[in-house]
């Protein structure tokens, strides 16, 4: 009986991956902020817990400043985590503190609504806790079907930095980079 719930876990990974490959260009070409949302939240239900994202992209100001708020925390809290609980040799342990360093980094570029800036420190965020919990580099060809295996959410996320990292626009726009940060702080916070 388990053999057969393989090939259907098989088939909702790659529907999963399929769905996002198709929603990620409608989700960055359209200028419509109403559908620009409601695609982050379809690739953010990928990505993390589906169902939940809509409260951070929907609502007034108040309400989602502190929503917002809340999310960073959380998602602050399970990188730290992640970073503290990850083994790495005494001659690595520069790229966890690299990594605390750029956590705080794009913390207080958030909070400034700083997001072109955050953008890459995310992305650099991303990348060191690729290499201290697989000491694989995200750049490498083989990176994501690696990660996708071992956990095809974290591989999902994965294979969204790497959008993140080629734009197809190399400036898009505020709201833009602000939606796209909250899907991947939601992904991590949702781990």
């Amino acid at each position: 009986m388990s053999q057969l719930a393989y090939p259907g876990e098989d088939l909702a990974n790659m529907d999963m991956q399929k769905a996002a490959q198709e929603i990620f260009p409608l989700f960055t070409d359209t200028d419509n902020s109403m559908l620009r949302r409601q695609y982050a939240g379809t690739i953010a239900d990928i990505l993390g817990t589906p169902g939940e994202f809509h409260k951070y992209v929907q609502g007034n100001a108040g309400d989602l400043t502190i929503r917002r708020v809340r999310l960073m925390a959380i998602f602050r809290d399970n990188v730290h985590l992640l970073l503290t609980k990850t083994w790495v040799e005494e001659h690595d342990s520069h790229k966890k503190d690299d990594a605390f360093d750029e956590l705080d980094a794009f913390v207080g570029e958030v909070a400034r609504f700083e997001y072109d800036r955050a953008l890459a420190h995310f992305i650099n965020i991303a990348d060191l806790l690729a290499r201290l919990m697989f000491g694989e580099e995200p750049a490498d060809e083989d990176f994501f079907h690696y990660v996708y295996r071992i956990d095809p959410k974290l591989g999902m996320f994965y294979w969204f930095i790497e959008r993140l990292r080629h734009p197809a626009s190399m400036m898009p726009e505020p709201d833009l980079t602000q939606l796209q940060l909250l899907v991947g702080i939601y992904a991590l916070a949702s781990y």
